[in-house]
């Protein structure tokens, strides 16, 4: 028996190599370029439509290797498509560039023109990603030799190892990336002549992106209902000094996958911090939630810093209903060239404004997320 498992494991080791060769002889056999991608230590998938591209000498990488949400990375640096405006962002959250489709032009956030360009092709959106690494200065991008392809990888300061050790490490994934390709029929192409075309939107392709808090007061039901209409989400503010009345409401909340937070007025951390201890024995109390985001509008930045090393997430608004007349007017005041933290009251007209911005955030394109606390942390 042992002898017979012996035998079995070497054959199949035998085969994974004589897939391994197959694989980078399809490669070495193409008439054009086969670029793979990773972002940091993560390998992604290619697709006909999303191979990086040489154009007149200039690397091309689809802008999908840049959102954390499409890669499953935090470069720093992200790109943010809108298919209203025909416009590609790409910023730090300091400084960025619009590539405009429709014009065939670019400009920093202050509209002075650069010259860089965007490009389209298989309705993929591509940018030229040596020189947003040398804009940014913060990402780089490197090109490594593997049996399966060229390997374009994007770094930042987060990444653990080198080009060379990394596709050592990774070679069963890139060989398992190209062969995912090939059968897709793909068949190299990275080399092309100027493509032209406009963008399709596609559900990875999106307007401005925000984070909703509702702040839980009469109407808190009703617009918990209209979220999971929508199929959306949003984190829910309670107020200590209130929660032992909102019992049957934070169990609604919660039960429905809701994020439940605290509503801290403390002006000072102690403060905070005691209403914060009382607010999660409550919400524990009431629907067993281990409440771990709070809002402390009066604290500074050192204040909420020494919220987040008590084990604290805090949600901080950069957009409140109060100052809009509608729903509608509030979705059309966002910034769409960051991520917006929008904070509306559940009062009595509170419904009717979040049913106003539900409506404009479907006629925008926006892309909501849901504020959970993992997702707040890692802003």
């Amino acid at each position: 028996m042992k002898r017979w498992k012996q035998i079995t494991l070497a054959a199949l080791a035998l085969c994974g190599l004589a897939l391994t060769g197959i694989l980078a002889l399809s490669a070495s056999a193409s008439s054009e370029t086969i670029y793979l991608m990773a972002v940091n230590e993560r390998v992604l998938d290619v697709t006909v439509d999303n191979m990086p591209r040489t154009v007149g000498g200039v690397l091309y990488v689809p802008y999908t290797m840049l959102p954390k949400r499409a890669s499953g990375v935090n470069l720093g640096v992200s790109a943010l498509y809108s298919p209203t405006r025909r416009t590609v962002l790409v910023t730090d959250d300091r400084r960025g560039i619009i590539f405009d489709l429709q014009n065939n032009t670019a400009a920093d956030l202050d509209n002075v023109p650069v010259q860089a360009r965007a490009m389209v092709r298989n309705n993929t959106v591509f940018l030229p990603i040596d020189w947003l690494c040398q804009y940014f200065g913060t990402i780089s991008c490197t090109r490594t030799w593997t049996p399966y392809g060229i390997l374009i990888r994007l770094t930042s300061s987060a990444a653990i190892l080198s080009d060379r050790d990394f596709a050592d490490a990774a070679d069963g994934l890139l060989a398992d990336s190209l062969r995912r390709y090939l059968e897709s029929g793909g068949g190299g192409g990275g080399n092309d002549p100027v493509p032209t075309g406009d963008p399709t939107p596609s559900e990875d392709l999106s307007g401005t992106e925000l984070y909703l808090a509702l702040r839980a007061g009469d109407s808190a039901q009703d617009c918990a209902q209209l979220l999971e209409s929508r199929g959306q989400r949003a984190l829910f503010l309670f107020s200590p000094e209130e929660l032992p009345a909102q019992g049957d409401l934070v169990r609604r909340v919660v039960g429905a996958g809701h994020t439940a937070g605290l509503e801290l007025s403390g002006e000072d951390v102690d403060s905070c911090l005691a209403q914060g201890a009382e607010g999660r024995s409550l919400l524990a109390a009431a629907a067993r939630y281990n409440a771990l985001v709070v809002s402390a509008p009066s604290l500074d930045a050192k204040g909420r810093e020494a919220l987040e090393e008590a084990g604290y997430v805090v949600w901080e608004a950069t957009v409140r209903g109060e100052g809009f007349s509608s729903g509608g007017a509030l979705i059309r005041g966002l910034d769409p060239r960051r991520v917006n933290y929008v904070e509306i009251m559940c009062g009595a007209d509170g419904a009717g404004f979040l049913r106003s911005a539900l409506g404009a955030m479907a006629e925008e394109n926006c892309q909501p997320y849901h504020a959970t606390a993992p997702a707040l942390a890692d802003r």
